[in-house]
Parts: C-alpha cells; sequence; structure tokens
C-alpha cells in the first residue's frame, strides 16, 4: 500500500486534439439529447432559447481559457475558487463539479444505450442495465491511463463532427424548408409563452456543460499555456455553431412537437426526412450512441480527477488522492464515482437527471468567472499565457467586460434554475448541505489528526 501513496502525479499525455476532444465530446453530445428537451418548452423560439444560454457558456469559456492556462492544475473552478477566494469556494466549485460529473456519467450512458436501442430493440427493456455496462467497460478503460481515454475521445470526436456536418448538408440541401421554420416562430406572449420560455433557457444550459472538462485534464496537458487556451476557444465555437445551426434546421425540418416526442432521441426524426434514409437514420443513431457513450468517458476522466484535486488541497479525504503505481490513475476516484453513476443510471429518469445537471455546472461556472476578477487583482503578475479580451483598468488592476457578462448572466440562469426546477433544487440542496457538512467535519478531524502528529514528533525529538 506505501507504493501508492508515493508521488501522486499525473502523467502528461493530452496535445490539442486530445484536449479538444474532452471539451467537444462532453458539450457536443449535450446536442444529442437538449434538442428534445429545449423544444419541448420552447417550441419554435428553441434556437433564440438556445442562443440566451450560450451567452453564460461563451463568456465561461473565455475565463477557463485564461484561469487553466495560468494554473494547469487538475481541479478546474475547485482550485481557481481556492486562489482566489480561500477554501469555502474551492470546495462548493469541487463538491458542485462532483455532482455535475457524476451526472454526466449516468445521464450519457442511459441515453447511449437509448440510441443502442435502435439498432437492438430488445434491450430496451433492459436500458438500465446496459447503461451500467458501459460505465463498467469506461470504468476499465479509465483504469489503464488517460492516453487511452484520450485516444476514444479523439477519435470517436472526429467521427461525430463529421457526421454532424454531413447532417447539416443533406438536411439544408434536401429538406429544409424555410416556410415550415418561420411557421414555427411566433411570440413568446402567444407560443410557447414567458414561463414556458424561461424554463427552456434553463433546460437549453444542458446543451452547454462541459467546458470544464479541459481544464480537468490541464495537470496532463502538454503545454498547457497554448493548447489549453487553443482548445477551450475552438470547442466553444464548434459547440455554439453546431447547436444554434441544428436546432435551426431542425425546426424547417420536422415540428417542435415531433423533436419533444422523440426526447430520448431528436435527430432521428430528423434523418428520417432526408433522402437516403436507410443508410442515414443508422448512421445518426450511431453517432448519437459514439458521442454520448464519449460524453460518459468524458464524466469519469472529471469527476476522478477534480475529486483527486480536492483531496490533493485538503477538501476530502487523502485516501482519494492514491494513483496507480503501474498505469498512474486516480484509480480510487474512477472506481467510487463509476459506481455511484451506475446506481443513477438504473433510475433511468433522465428529466430529472438532466435538472441536476445545470446545478452543478452553474456552481462551477459561477465560481469560475468569480474567480477571474478576483485574480485581476489579486494576482495582477500571475503570468497569463492567454487574457480575456475587452478590458479596462480599474484602479490599480484590470478587468474584462467578458467576465462581467458572464457573472451576471450565470447568477440570472442560476436563479431561474434554482426556481424553476423543484425536484432538482430539492435534491442539489441536499447534496451541498451533505457536502458542508462532511468538510467541516473532515476539516476539524484533519486539524486534530495533524496536531497529534506534531506532537508525537516534539515527543520523539524529546
Amino acid at each position: 500500500m506505501d507504493n501508492l501513496l508515493e508521488a501522486p502525479i499525473l502523467k502528461k499525455e493530452l496535445g490539442l486534439l486530445g484536449s479538444f476532444s474532452m471539451g467537444f465530446a462532453d458539450v457536443g453530445a449535450d446536442i444529442f439529447l437538449a434538442l428534445g428537451l429545449i423544444a419541448a418548452y420552447a417550441h419554435g423560439l428553441m434556437p433564440f432559447a438556445i442562443l440566451v444560454a450560450s451567452v453564460v457558456y461563451v463568456c465561461s469559456g473565455f475565463a477557463y481559457a485564461e484561469l487553466a492556462a495560468a494554473i494547469p492544475v487538475s481541479g478546474g473552478s475547485s482550485a481557481f475558487g481556492k486562489r482566489a477566494f480561500g477554501k469555502w469556494a474551492g470546495f462548493l466549485a469541487g463538491w458542485g463539479l462532483i455532482l455535475d460529473y457524476t451526472i454526466d456519467v449516468a445521464l450519457f450512458a442511459v441515453a447511449s444505450a437509448g440510441y443502442l436501442s435502435f439498432f437492438i430493440p430488445q434491450i430496451g427493456v433492459l436500458l438500465p442495465l446496459v447503461a451500467a455496462f458501459l460505465i463498467f467497460v469506461l470504468l476499465l478503460v479509465n483504469l489503464l491511463g488517460i492516453r487511452e481515454s484520450s485516444a476514444i475521445n479523439s477519435f470517436l470526436t472526429l467521427v461525430v463532427i463529421g457526421i454532424l456536418a454531413a447532417l447539416i448538408f443533406f438536411g439544408f440541401q434536401y429538406a429544409f424548408k424555410l416556410d415550415t421554420l418561420l411557421g414555427a416562430i411566433k411570440s413568446i406572449e402567444i407560443d410557447p409563452g414567458m414561463d414556458s420560455f424561461l424554463y427552456s433557457i434553463t433546460l437549453a444550459m444542458v446543451a452547454f456543460v462541459g467546458i470544464e472538462s479541459i481544464s480537468q485534464g490541464a495537470e496532463e496537458t502538454k503545454n498547457p499555456g497554448k493548447v489549453i487556451p487553443r482548445a477551450t476557444l475552438l470547442a466553444v465555437v464548434c459547440v455554439v455553431l453546431f447547436a444554434v445551426v441544428l436546432s435551426t434546421m431542425a425546426l424547417g425540418i420536422v415540428s417542435y412537437k415531433t423533436l419533444a416526442d422523440n426526447m430520448n432521441s431528436p435527430l432521428v426524426p430528423i434523418a428520417k426526412a432526408l433522402p437516403f434514409t436507410d443508410i442515414i437514420v443508422p448512421v445518426i443513431a450511431a453517432c448519437g450512441f459514439l458521442i454520448c457513450f464519449v460524453s460518459a468517458n468524458t464524466g469519469i476522466i472529471g469527476v476522478s480527477r477534480v475529486a483527486f484535486s480536492m483531496s490533493g488541497a485538503g477538501f476530502i479525504t487523502r485516501k482519494v488522492q492514491w494513483v496507480h503505481p503501474n498505469y498512474r490513475t486516480p484509480w480510487l476516484t474512477i472506481i467510487i464515482f463509476s459506481l455511484i453513476a451506475m446506481g443513477l443510471a438504473f433510475t433511468g429518469d433522465m428529466v430529472f437527471l438532466g435538472e441536476l445537471y445545470a446545478f452543478g455546472a452553474l456552481t462551477a461556472y459561477t465560481v469560475t468567472n468569480a474567480s477571474l476578477i478576483a485574480l485581476r487583482f489579486k494576482e495582477p503578475d500571475l503570468h497569463r499565457p492567454f487574457k480575456m479580451p475587452l478590458n479596462i483598468r480599474v484602479g490599480k488592476g484590470e478587468i474584462s467586460l467578458i467576465s462581467i457578462v458572464g457573472l451576471v448572466s450565470c447568477i440570472a440562469v442560476f436563479f431561474l434554475v434554482a426556481t424553476l426546477h423543484t425536484e432538482g433544487r430539492n435534491f442539489a440542496f441536499v447534496w451541498f448541505a451533505a457536502g458542508i457538512l462532511y468538510f467541516v467535519w473532515y476539516g476539524g478531524y484533519r486539524e486534530k489528526a495533524d496536531r497529534n502528529t506534531a506532537l508525537k514528533g516534539i515527543e520523539t525529538v524529546s
């Protein structure tokens, strides 16, 4: 056991493609779920709901690009929050991310199993069991190392990008009708109504959860000062572009009701409206399976790394920081949170999991934007390989207008999510309350243990 405790250092394996794939896979997969959820409440205003939610994503993406390049450690928002505001901010951000990533693994394992059922209809009744099995497969892959895990991400991400680009081309070329799109768009008061539209914005956040993943791999990224900003900004552009274009195209091909009725696989009815259906529909279903599978994989990478970082920061038990002596992976966190995700996958309730998905992410996004603002003043001389644009001088410091917009938009959307999602709010409250109680208890335990160790040292010297 002693050799497991030595030098908990993660290997640097990620390049630009691997880093980009972590960000795109985690967020890009959300498109395969979110269109149906958003359409159910935004109706013909779905692209507008996505655009509003994308403000949070774009601004937060810039913040992650600057901070992760300047502070290239695993932990992401948790590490940024601790450095800017202290241990409480660091813990809350990290605890929210643990919730977010664990839900990510469960949610997208269920989704990937749902797309897989297109090819094997018999597994429909065993969907939760199949989802749990897929998580188990990913658990084994991640134990081997991030190089193997990243290779899967990179390959499947390139395949999915190619398929999505082809779908957009064929959709606009052969099936899209401008009259159908314009007919779906009505004033907010008439359809869907302001309350429903605001609710759809909170669901649209599901389409933009995951940019944090790139910063989680910062400690394992080669030349993070250059790679992380490029990968982050590239992922932001690709994800927003795909989300807006796909949602616009979808409403020009099928009705919002059709998308809502096919919530588990919203791209399939779009594919069925295209020529060459016998070829395109199976390809889209396969694409949905692959990208959701990759997102679940990225979730395991993320949750294991943020827990590893929190352990190193003294927020949670030191045992979580154990690194496998051969594969140099945080094996204990990979196993623990994969098993929790397998349990959540057995619920099969995608709406409930979707509600919870945004809570952890918004907590992290809010802390990240606030940390960027604070560190610009607290550590003005910190080496920043990438710096957010649109900066203005404020006293002795400097602040980016983008970070202000990011912080305000995060708080606004978080308020909407907390107000409109009752079940998710209640579960999130229990999650954070339990985390705070543990944090207070463990802080006292650590302080007492360290004091006893110091006293024994003094006695030994005496």
